[in-house]
This record gives structure tokens, C-alpha cells and sequence, in this order.
């Protein structure tokens, strides 16, 4: 298994376990612990869905450095659950909870459900060039 294919467990052990060694009162070390396990039960689906692991591992990477920094139930749930970006009308606006990668595999999943409007298909290939630069190159998009 190369370095940008590895299982995205790899990258979450040692979160777990900064979780459960780390000097931190232990309403937030429970908080903490659960949003790992919650983030952990969707890169699981990811993964069984055959989603590339670099993507997931990436991730898993960005969320559990996250979870680390927020301390209410409030903001580990935002972070946790995958969610739409806000749409003011004209266009899709990031958030600082939603990672790029899972952006990209909710817009994937998305356009196989329907096609996708003007504004989600461009969203779509800002998040492909920037999450996948080498890839988009080789479509030519």
C-alpha cells in the first residue's frame, strides 16, 4: 500500500489515542471520543463504497485535527455530519465545517440520485480541480 492509498485508520489511531491519553476535562474527552467514532462510521461507508482511500484518508486526516480544537456538542456535530454548503442563489459558499474531499463525494453521490444544476455541476468541478489537480489536468477540465 502506497503512502497516499493508506487505510484511513492509519491516520485516525493516533487521534484516538491523543483523545484518550490528553490532560482534558472528561466531558470534552467523551465529546471528543464519539465525534472520532462518528466521523470513523462514515469513512467506513465511504470506504465500502469504493471512494479513493486517498480522498478518505484526507478526510480523516482534516476532521480528526478538527475535532481536537472544538470543545462543544454544537460544533462536533456540525463538523461530524456531512451537509450541504450554503447556496445563496447564485452560488455554492463554503463552510468552515465541511472538508473539500466529503464536499466532493457528497456532490458525487448527489448527481447519481439527478442531474445536477448549473450551480452544483460548477461547484462540482471547482471542488474536482481542487481536491484532484492531477486528475482534472488529465480531463481537461
Amino acid at each position: 500500500m502506497n503512502t497516499t492509498e493508506k487505510d484511513f485508520m492509519l491516520v485516525m489511531i493516533p487521534y484516538f489515542a491523543e483523545v484518550l491519553t490528553a490532560d482534558m476535562p472528561d466531558s470534552v474527552r467523551l465529546l471528543r471520543f464519539q465525534a472520532l467514532k462518528g466521523v470513523q462510521q462514515y469513512l467506513n461507508r465511504y470506504q465500502e463504497n469504493g471512494y479513493l482511500p486517498e480522498l478518505v484518508s484526507a478526510i480523516a486526516e482534516k476532521k480528526c485535527k478538527r475535532i481536537l480544537t472544538l470543545t462543544t456538542k454544537a460544533e462536533m456535530e456540525r463538523l461530524v455530519k456531512p451537509r450541504c454548503p450554503h447556496y445563496d442563489g447564485n452560488r455554492f459558499w463554503p463552510d468552515e465545517y465541511i472538508v473539500p474531499e466529503e464536499e466532493l463525494i457528497c456532490w458525487s453521490e448527489t448527481s447519481l440520485r439527478a442531474p445536477l444544476n448549473e450551480a452544483g455541476q460548477k461547484r462540482y468541478m471547482e471542488l474536482f480541480r481542487q481536491v484532484l489537480p492531477e486528475e482534472s489536468k488529465l480531463l481537461a477540465i
